[in-house]
């Protein structure tokens, strides 16, 4: 854990030290631990920098009452590990810290992705309004934390991570946590979203009642190069409840929406542009060039921009940071003051994407009695499955990350559905030539031609689970009209539409 003063944040850092840096922000009420199940497929392409909100997770109880503020102090605590650009994703409050940085610090930001965030909060009414807070401290915060965080579903079938939620809230310092809200309060930047340049992608889970998919379209609305993905089956905090999602997500965002050089800058009143000295088009001063250690990371399966090297890969084990006050050993124990979190032992994760897993171990992290055991990688550049692992359990594997609930109930495990779902999803969804997004809406196509519009309806859900946006999806079928037929293609438009619809996306 890191050392922390009044201008900058409590900090770990995971993954190769010489690899491009993702910075991770947590939401409101939560710590870097939000985002433990992304870790072990993060850390195989980036330097993964998590930080803490103040008087979160044991940080030091140091109030910041803009967003503006925690930004400055994010950017300080980057200075002091030496990190001048980066990727960066942020939920709730550190979303808002991320369009913050997008629109003052746009040089600094190689690609950016909010989750569960907005250009306003609206008072801050679903947070808590600081003076509520100040006056009633946070128990009623925490104890209503799993039903505004996760869906009944969820919450009540992992009764160890919504208590996990209750706790996290219960042992955050009660004047930081009023400050963070008086802050998302005063944060509007919904007339600036226009002046944004950054690669852009919302993420909204369907069922979200802090920051609701409304929201979310207003920023993809108001960003010039936005993107929008609706999690179904997710509330406030997607990540956690949907990790395989998520993990998908930003990996493929990150890997293709990573500039290789920052934006040219804006001249303003103070720093005219200059004329260029042989056509004489005003031109602005040339970027600073970047850092080698700052390249993006491509990977097999969704291809970077052809201007990109590939950085080298490296894999880490997630380690835990210190343990929550009053909640002690519940992540594994405490990283002495003043050390890296690097040094601490291995914490419990599960292993979501392509490449190989690495081991688990149950410390006591409340997501390791859900977790699944290390599963073969499926990417071109991984290392051939082991003979012991089960085709009909990876295939399985690979089915339900896809379709989510509409995998249940499994296929029978002998006979001819068990032959099917191992070539459909054993074998052909896991090759690495195409990425699941565009398989998505390639089964769309191929589903909408043969008339199964029995299947469609599920595989449209399944799209908006991988990162498909509804439009993406309407434009899919669209494409087929000329093709299959202009009934074909009405009808199979008719029966995503309504499969869209009642995911609330």
């Amino acid at each position: 854990m890191s050392e922390s003063t009044s201008n900058t944040l409590q900090y770990r850092s995971d993954g190769p030290e010489d690899a491009p840096v993702l910075v991770l922000g947590p939401a409101l009420g939560t710590t870097w631990h939000m985002w433990d199940r992304q870790i072990p497929e993060f850390t195989r392409h980036w330097r993964v920098v998590r930080f803490d909100l103040p008087g979160h997770g044991g940080a030091p109880a140091q109030p910041a009452t803009a967003v503006a503020e925690l930004t400055d102090r994010l950017l300080a605590t980057l200075d002091a590990l030496g990190v001048e650009r980066f990727g960066y994703a942020g939920c709730c409050v550190s979303g808002a810290m991320g369009t913050d940085l997008a629109l003052r610090h746009p040089d600094r930001l190689a690609s950016f992705a909010v989750v569960g965030s907005a250009a306003r909060f609206d008072g801050a009414e679903n947070f808590g309004g600081g003076a509520e807070i100040r006056a009633n401290g946070l128990e009623p915060v925490a104890r209503s934390a799993p039903e505004r965080w996760f869906t009944p579903a969820f919450a009540g079938t992992q009764p160890a991570i919504a208590d996990w939620a209750v706790q996290m809230v219960r042992t955050t310092d009660i004047s930081s946590y009023a400050a963070a809200c008086d802050a998302l309060a005063a944060f509007d930047v919904q007339a600036e979203l226009g002046r944004i340049g950054v690669p852009t992608l919302v993420v909204v889970g369907a069922e979200d009642p802090l920051t609701p998919p409304a929201e979310a379209r207003v920023l993809v609305a108001g960003i010039p190069d936005a993107r929008l993905a609706v999690v179904p089956a997710a509330r406030h905090l997607a990540p956690v409840e949907q990790p395989a999602a998520l993990t998908d997500l930003l990996v493929r965002h990150f890997t293709t929406a990573w500039q290789a050089k920052p934006p040219r800058p804006t001249p303003t009143a103070d720093e005219p542009a200059t004329d260029h000295p042989a056509t004489g088009e005003q031109q602005t001063p040339a970027p600073a060039a970047i850092p080698a250690d700052q390249a993006a990371t491509p990977i097999p399966g969704f291809g970077p921009p052809a201007d990109l090297e590939e950085a080298p890969a490296g894999e880490a084990a997630v380690v835990p940071g210190a343990a929550l006050p009053g909640f002690a050993g519940a992540f594994g124990p405490a990283v002495p003051p003043g050390e890296t979190a690097s040094g601490a032992a291995p914490a419990a994760v599960s292993h979501i994407g392509f490449g190989p897993a690495p081991a688990v171990v149950t410390d006591g992290n409340p997501y390791a009695a859900e977790l699944p055991a290390p599963v073969a990688p499926t990417t071109a550049e991984a290392t051939p499955a082991p003979a012991t692992v089960d085709a009909e359990a990876e295939a399985q594997r690979i089915r339900t990350e896809v379709l989510g609930d509409d995998a249940e109930p499994a296929a029978p495990a002998t006979g001819f559905e068990a032959f099917a779902t191992r070539v459909e999803w054993g074998e052909t969804w896991a090759r690495p030539g195409l990425d699941r997004r565009t398989r998505c809406l390639v089964t769309l196509a191929v589903l909408t031609a043969g008339g199964h519009l029995d299947e469609l309806a599920r595989h449209a859900r399944a799209a908006l689970r991988n990162g498909v946006t509804p439009e993406e999806i309407e434009e899919a079928l669209v494409q087929t009209a000329p093709y299959c037929g202009l009934p074909a293609a009405r009808a199979a438009l008719a029966v995503a539409r309504r499969a869209v619809t009642a995911t609330g996306a």
